[in-house]
């Protein structure tokens, strides 16, 4: 899904280019650049913000198993001081610090964490001779683990509810960004033929023409200083776009895509200095890839 919604936006932005380049002359009246820039960044704004709540949401359940892990600890060290005052089984004197229903399991839910914390807390607002500071068994010891787990509580139930409408935000953006686009789309096709070329500059491919790119030939590259390696090709017939790929002899099994662009040349940054690479291009378009071109072989300086 988020490889699908990549693509979304890349034909979003290449949509804009060719709106601002040749709207103009194509007497198109539906979709103006300024309004398809705007609606791209909206949804930009909103997904870029779907996805910090999210991450707020996954760092708000760390933490929250942190403060479980808390209170378990303090509630079973609470529990093995109390068995010097209670007894070594359950019996009624338990149920003054929380441990209801004849038994003495640690809690395994936050509700029965918080009941505990709790009652120990005001076991000892009663009873403050029985604290013992040396175990850190105290008032305030459990009052702090029964606040923590309680505010991550509530964290995780706020980030819950902030992704799910930070989601909701993304969603109606990106749907009134499709919504524009695909009248962008409709409106091209009373003003261009479905064979012409310049489809390529609004979308992945040709709607009248569906077959893959034609095969990349005559790649050239050159070496620069700091394992830069600089690589150019002719344009390939219905591409809208090329995977440069690289293998370093005895470092790369196979193959390994290095760069995805639009233009007709790409650059390849940190080789390794005197390493073998042997590089390819692929020429693509929404229908698929063209076989790659022939294996080009430099060494890096």
């Amino acid at each position: 899904m988020n490889d699908n919604r990549n693509h979304f936006y890349e034909l979003a932005d290449k949509s804009l280019v060719g709106l601002t380049e040749l709207g103009g002359s194509l007497g198109v009246t539906h979709c103006t650049p300024p309004q398809l820039s705007s609606l791209i960044a909206t949804a930009r704004t909103a997904r870029l913000q779907y996805n910090n709540a999210r991450l707020g949401k996954r760092l708000a359940y760390v933490l929250l198993r942190q403060r479980r892990e808390e209170a378990d600890t303090f509630i079973q060290k609470s529990r093995d001081y109390f068995r010097g005052i209670f007894g070594p089984s359950w019996n009624e004197g338990w149920t003054a610090i929380g441990f209801e229903n004849q038994n003495l399991e640690s809690p395994n839910k936050d509700a029965g964490r918080v009941h505990v914390l709790g009652s120990i807390q005001a076991y000892f607002g009663e009873h403050d001779d029985k604290e013992s500071p040396p175990l850190g068994v105290t008032l305030v010891g459990a009052e702090q683990a029964k606040e923590l787990l309680s505010a991550a509580k509530n964290g995780t139930e706020a980030c819950r509810f902030d992704q799910r409408s930070k989601r909701e935000a993304r969603d109606t953006a990106e749907q009134a960004l499709e919504n524009k686009l695909e009248v962008l789309w409709k409106e091209l096709e009373t003003v261009l033929a479905p064979t012409d070329a310049r489809w390529l500059k609004f979308i992945d491919r040709i709607p009248g023409d569906p077959r893959v790119p034609e095969r990349v030939e005559g790649v050239v590259a050159s070496v620069q200083p700091g394992g830069i390696i600089v690589v150019d090709w002719p344009d390939a017939a219905r591409a809208s776009r090329y995977k440069l790929l690289k293998q370093v002899v005895g470092v790369d099994p196979e193959p390994v895509l290095a760069a995805t662009v639009e233009d007709t040349d790409a650059q390849i940054d940190s080789i390794p200095e005197g390493a073998t690479v042997q590089l390819q291009v692929v020429a693509s378009n929404g229908v698929g890839d063209a076989p790659a071109s022939d294996v080009i072989e430099l060494q890096a300086a």
